[in-house]
């Protein structure tokens, strides 16, 4: 078999989304992997998402570009890319997109509607998780690729981590002052909109959730779990919020703040180590649910229907606020209270809290 036709029967599955968007689509990897026995090229946006899926059978080369929003002509790394796919010729190609500015871009390498399984010819299903979203386009077959699945796939996320990253953060955490052995909990309060220019709590950051409520339920987990360490993780511009929320804990010599010392695949390792974790609805989250971390996720605007991470054997509990309990509001989480965030973490892992831990 030439080189030609041994690219042609590998799936190229396109997808220009954050780390959140890059996580959902890891069941239709692994179906498309399923289906043909081969694993997928990935074309995506930012040198993170090339980083997510190391160590993952599914996906064999990952192309990414640095903005989709440049004009071709003056973005190398988007010229790069269309040279590179012009020389493959995929011939069964998935683009998990809706923004046009994806198909112009796309159509330079001759990738179009009309010759790829699209999102766009996809019929919308109200209320449907993306999972089960990408799973439907997975089932499509573009030019003529492997049989149909026999049979339907679960919808869950997965991603996956080497023991050496998991001894390189094991020895991190020593470096750190944690006891890897202890009970980890980890906090994500950031999200993208808390790295921006402006005040934290401002309204358009509707996954803002105050300092002193992070500190209540850290402080209700060292009750609970009494050897627990729990960290604050984040990125470098979250340090601020994270400092706010340590200096508010009681328990504050039992946590630590780890935020800007997280590069992407230390924080897949310290997820797959942890006890549990408690996030913003964000990247980091669904990072957790992919990696079997038990774990609650606190929702703002965005529905949990659609959108909640989803793991193959841990728990995920979604907390959600409303103004009003009885009258059905638009969610809001100003409204979320400590008790519903501690009852949840408590029902997500009740097998793993030991009081003579």
């Amino acid at each position: 078999m030439s080189q030609q036709a041994e690219e042609d029967l590998h799936p190229l599955v396109c997808r220009f989304g954050a780390l959140g968007d890059m996580v959902l689509i890891t069941p239709l990897l692994r179906a498309l992997y399923q289906r043909g026995g081969r694993a997928c090229d990935l074309v995506t946006i930012g040198r993170v998402n090339a980083l997510l899926f190391e160590q993952m059978p599914y996906v064999r080369n990952v192309f990414s570009i640095d903005s989709r929003a440049a004009p071709y002509w003056l973005d190398r790394s988007q010229r790069r890319l269309i040279e590179t796919l012009r020389g493959m010729r995929h011939r069964h190609v998935w683009i998990c997109e809706t923004d046009p500015r994806s198909y112009r871009l796309l159509a330079r390498a001759g990738i179009r509607r009309d010759n790829s399984a699209c999102q766009l010819d996809l019929e919308p299903v109200p209320g449907e998780h993306y999972c089960e979203t990408w799973l439907r386009l997975a089932g499509l077959s573009p030019g003529g690729f492997a049989p149909p699945m026999r049979e339907s796939l679960a919808p869950y996320t997965e991603l996956f981590v080497s023991a050496a990253e998991r001894e390189a953060c094991r020895q991190w955490l020593h470096e750190r002052g944690v006891d890897p052995i202890a009970p980890i909990v980890c906090v994500q309060a950031g999200n993208r909109r808390t790295t921006r220019r402006g005040r934290v709590d401002r309204n358009s950051n509707t996954k803002y959730w105050p300092p002193r409520n992070w500190a209540a339920v850290i402080d209700e987990i060292c009750v609970r779990l009494p050897r627990a360490q729990v960290l604050l993780c984040g990125v470098a511009a979250e340090l601020g919020m994270c400092h706010d929320i340590m200096a508010d804990c009681r328990s504050d010599s039992r946590v630590i703040v780890v935020a800007g010392d997280l590069p992407l695949r230390r924080l897949l390792a310290l997820l797959s180590l942890a006890h549990s974790c408690i996030s913003v609805d964000t990247g980091p989250a669904h990072v957790a649910a992919a990696l079997n971390c038990p774990l609650v996720v606190l929702f703002g605007k965005a529905d949990p229907a659609r959108f909640r991470p989803v793991s193959a054997t841990s728990p995920v509990r979604v907390v959600v606020g409303h103004a009003d309990a009885v009258q059905a509001t638009e969610p809001d989480m100003a409204y979320i209270e400590v008790g519903q965030v501690v009852d949840e973490w408590l029902g997500a892992t009740p097998m793993r809290i030991d009081e003579n831990a």
